[in-house]
């Protein structure tokens, strides 16, 4: 699995093509399944993401997928939200 954790772009350099540019790379490089971890607030990253064909996963998935992959406290993975490709909905 390719984790990404809250890759975000300058509020002043967005909407001139440089997350997507920066997801495709990341895309590229990888032949794994890719998940998104992002705050469930930031509701333009997830969003973005969707419209690049990620998905946000239930809170039953999410909450085990933060416990294996990432590290970081309850309450941060109380406030996140995971998102998924198709190559991981596959799996």
């Amino acid at each position: 699995v390719t984790l990404i954790r809250h890759a975000y772009v300058r509020t002043d350099r967005q909407r001139a093509g440089i997350g997507s540019t920066l997801l495709d790379h990341l895309l590229a490089g990888t032949r794994t399944p890719v998940l998104i971890g992002t705050w469930a607030a930031a509701r333009w990253a997830i969003a973005f993401y969707e419209r690049h064909g990620f998905r946000v996963v239930d809170e039953e998935t999410k909450d085990r997928l933060l416990r294996r992959y990432w590290s970081i406290p309850d309450r941060q993975i109380e406030t996140s939200v995971v998102l998924a490709d198709e190559r991981w909905r596959r799996s």
